[in-house]
């Protein structure tokens, strides 16, 4: 069984996370963890004892307070709330550090994110998901704050065709579980050597025992590569968008090295899955 850590900060945008989980364990049976960090300054004349009692108190108060958003949330669903499912409270300065020990501590399969927080949160939020994204070896599901849930019928997978069969194999593996099918994009270069799609898209087929659609999109030299990519997605209309990263690699260092990567993650309306290209390669 799949074992999903929501994170949330407690604001109203952070629900489309929680939702998107919960759909998730809905469609295909999963352990639910979710989990706030938090934080309690400390004043300059508290000895380590008094700093302690404050985060415990602090604690005591965050826990009740989640439980009730996390159920509230599970309300506005109306789904039933499972037996088994987690919620914690983290104390940390470090919030997007925090999350990826916890996932990997607690061996979880997936870190599920909003892509927003709220107010004066919001740029700040928004870096802990650039961040998870960008040094994660858990892959990290981003859920965009305007979200509403659907089931997930279609994986789409854009790749650099560098390591893709390892990369599909997992990406298989996650459309397998809710039945969805699968498309395999590549945003092609003027000068890049392409195979024959039909057959190398049956080839695929024979390979995985999957249905998989292969589709190359040439590159608008006029258009940066996020212009491009959000436009296949719009095209494709996808429930679920996977993606490899690893700066070293050209495409995605394009792609995910600057600050454009929560801007991504931010544009467009479909979920994100994004793994860490080390993952598969190691």
């Amino acid at each position: 069984m799949d074992k999903i850590l929501v994170t949330t900060d407690l604001s109203t945008n952070s629900k489309a996370g929680l939702r998107f989980a919960i759909n998730w364990a809905q469609q295909k049976k999963a352990q639910l963890i979710f989990l706030h960090v938090h934080q309690v300054l400390r004043a300059s004349t508290w000895s380590d004892s008094k700093y302690d009692y404050y985060v415990g108190e602090d604690k005591k108060r965050l826990k009740d307070e989640l439980e009730s958003f996390v159920a509230k949330v599970y309300k506005s669903m109306k789904i039933e709330k499972p037996d088994k499912y987690k919620c914690e409270l983290f104390h940390s300065f470090d919030i997007s550090e925090s999350i990826s020990y916890y996932a990997k501590e607690n061996k979880c399969n997936y870190i599920c994110i909003a892509t927003r927080g709220a107010g004066t949160m919001k740029k700040l939020f928004g870096t802990h998901t650039g961040s998870l994204i960008r040094s994660s070896s858990t892959p990290v599901l981003c859920v965009p704050s305007n979200y509403r849930v659907k089931p997930i019928t279609k994986v789409l997978y854009a790749s650099d065709m560098t390591n893709y069969e390892k990369e599909l194999k997992n990406v298989v593996a996650v459309a397998k579980q809710f039945k969805a099918g699968v498309e395999l994009l590549h945003l092609s270069f003027p000068y890049e050597f392409i195979v024959n799609e039909d057959i190398a898209e049956k080839e695929l087929k024979k390979k995985f025992r999957y249905d998989i659609d292969l589709h190359y999109e040439s590159r608008d030299i006029e258009h940066s590569l996020m212009q491009d990519m959000e436009k296949a997605v719009t095209k494709s209309k996808p429930s679920l968008v996977v993606m490899y990263t690893d700066q070293k690699r050209s495409f995605f260092e394009r792609l995910f090295a600057s600050s454009k990567t929560t801007e991504f993650t931010f544009s467009t309306k479909v979920p994100m899955l994004i793994y860490s290209k080390s993952a598969v390669e190691g």
